[in-house]
């Protein structure tokens, strides 16, 4: 029998995304249920906590990303996300790591706490606002207040914090950018294996999501010597819409290089 997957989580989430390229990758049929942080018991109420993602595989459920890949990996080992043996097992699973607590903390949070209140920051925020409430209906004077709620949000706080905020943002994220290319260690895919990893689906969805969605219009990366092969490779392993949103709010298409 097929099992039965559901996924929880905002669709807005890096975790999520992390684990929705799991499950794509995989082929495994899933439902997605979107959660409101807003009221997030209402949804995930089961697991005794607010965390996302959730996954639920039959009667049994788990959280945090990694853990998440590494139980999929176990319960479906076809395609596997952790490689062939174990020294490529201890490179993805530290890569992962570097994704977790600097990557995504660095890319993706820090600007939420650290830029200014700008009328572009607003617009951005918005977005993500229609784009969780798609998901999760929320009352309209919490998407209003969205801008200032991203900046406010306690884990997204904590995430900030363990960084060394006195870097320069922009130079934190040129850092960030040449450290990923060395860990591609000339690839194909993250850590120089021949194929797709669960290191690769703690980035990818990061670069891709923002863009996809028209949060940036421009995907600077498509058109680099090594990191834009590397993102047509990983996204040729997914759909064209890996994100658990409607077709509607994809702005672009997957870039090619020219």
């Amino acid at each position: 029998m097929t099992a039965k997957i559901s996924l929880y989580g905002y669709v807005t989430s890096p975790f999520v995304r992390k684990v929705s390229c799991y499950l794509y990758y995989k082929n495994l049929p899933f439902e997605f249920i979107g959660v409101s942080p807003v009221e997030p018991e209402k949804t995930i109420g089961f697991s005794g906590g607010t965390q996302v993602p959730v996954l639920k595989i039959d009667d049994e459920w788990r959280v945090d990303s990694s853990p998440l890949g590494i139980w999929l990996n176990e319960l479906f080992p076809e395609k596997p996300l952790l490689g062939s043996n174990a020294q490529e097992r201890e490179k993805i699973l530290k890569i992962d790591a570097w994704a977790s607590d600097q990557f995504i903390p660095g890319m993706i949070f820090r600007s939420a706490v650290d830029s200014e209140m700008t009328d572009g920051f607003r617009k951005r925020a918005w977005r993500l606002a229609e784009i969780v409430s798609s998901g999760a209906k929320m009352p309209d004077h919490v998407r209003q207040a969205w801008p200032d709620i991203l900046k406010q949000a306690p884990f997204i706080q904590q995430m900030v914090n363990r960084l060394d905020r006195s870097e320069p943002l922009p130079a934190m994220e040129h850092r960030l950018i040449t450290e990923l290319v060395v860990h591609l260690e000339g690839g194909p895919f993250l850590g120089g294996l021949n194929h797709a990893s669960l290191a690769d689906f703690a980035v990818y969805p990061q670069i891709m999501f923002p863009y996809q969605v028209g949060l940036v219009n421009d995907m600077v990366l498509a058109q680099h010597p090594t990191l834009g092969p590397w993102l047509e490779r990983v996204g040729e392993t997914l759909p064209h819409n890996p994100w658990c949103v409607g077709e509607e709010f994809l702005i672009h298409s997957r870039p090619t290089r020219t």
